[in-house]
């Protein structure tokens, strides 16, 4: 005799999706602009990141964003003009805050076309931004978030007046983020050289599209980063294909300062290509005094 089950009465859970990074910004003011070229940035650097995408919002902050920034292990607070006039932003802060003093949250400010003095001491829009909260809401609640605003504004952050390139300086923040990220999980280190030679590999794409001399120089640079990672993974592996990759990578950066120096004839070019060569037979020298157990030779 067959039995028949009846189906389920409950809709089974969908997992969330594990993030490393939250990120509490006003939408109205970096939504479109700075907010999304970030979270652009740690996406290609395969930073799994939490974005709210609600663009409308009731007057408490919800559960699940709540768990969203104590699932996180790093949250990144882009301060704008109007950040304080949000609730919803000042009660993200405060419980950032609070999962960075009980489970060690990593904080990231960014000072987004603020100068940090207001933000640390309300003054300018975040003066006028708490007075009108004071107005409608419980005077203990405006001096938590008066606290936590001036706590916040005292760590080591990123100023962004204006003066800078934003794209360069977005991902920068990123690799900032990666780095930081990687400081307190395993395999940080072979996780930042993948993330390197994925730039690499794009700044490359891009010199060879552009011919652009700024584009090759860009293309050194990173690689030189990339270096330097493979030459710690070498010096701890002791192994001959770890040093074998490290010469690949400081030969390829010798042959492209030699293109460089080609294409312009210019001193200063000469006297890079020739550092890079001597950097290259002091890297040689290191593997071989490494293969002979000696350090510091």
């Amino acid at each position: 005799m067959a039995f028949i089950f009846p189906p389920p009465s409950f809709t089974p859970k969908i997992p969330q999706q594990i993030h490393d990074v939250f990120l509490s910004f006003r939408g109205e003011d970096t939504r479109y602009t700075f907010t999304s070229h970030l979270y652009a940035a740690l996406t290609r650097l395969q930073i799994k990141t939490y974005i709210d995408n609600e663009l409308e919002r009731g007057d408490e902050i919800s559960p699940s964003l709540l768990k969203a920034i104590d699932d996180a292990k790093l949250s990144v607070i882009i301060f704008s003009e109007n950040y304080a006039s949000s609730r919803w932003c000042l009660e993200e802060l405060v419980k950032i805050l609070e999962c960075k003093k009980n489970n060690g949250q990593i904080l990231v400010p960014i000072f987004y076309h603020v100068n940090p003095t207001n933000v640390r001491n309300q003054t300018g829009s975040y003066g006028l931004s708490l007075a009108e909260q004071e107005k409608r809401r419980d005077m203990h609640k405006v001096q938590t978030w008066r606290l936590a605003l001036t706590e916040a504004a005292n760590f080591s952050g990123w100023d962004c007046l204006g003066t800078r390139n934003e794209s360069e300086l977005v991902e920068q923040i990123a690799m900032d983020i990666l780095q930081k990220l990687d400081s307190i999980t395993s395999g940080g280190l072979e996780r930042r050289i993948n993330k390197y030679k994925q730039i690499a590999q794009q700044k490359l794409e891009k010199s060879l599209r552009t011919g652009n001399l700024a584009d090759m120089e860009e293309l050194i640079t990173t690689l030189y980063q990339l270096a330097e990672l493979k030459l710690e993974k070498a010096t701890k592996s002791n192994d001959s294909s770890d040093w074998g990759d490290v010469l690949a990578t400081y030969e390829r950066i010798m042959q492209l300062k030699q293109d460089k120096w080609m294409r312009t004839f210019n001193a200063q070019d000469l006297e890079e290509l020739k550092a890079a060569r001597n950097h290259v037979l002091h890297i040689q020298r290191e593997q071989f005094n490494s293969k002979m157990g000696f350090r510091g030779i």
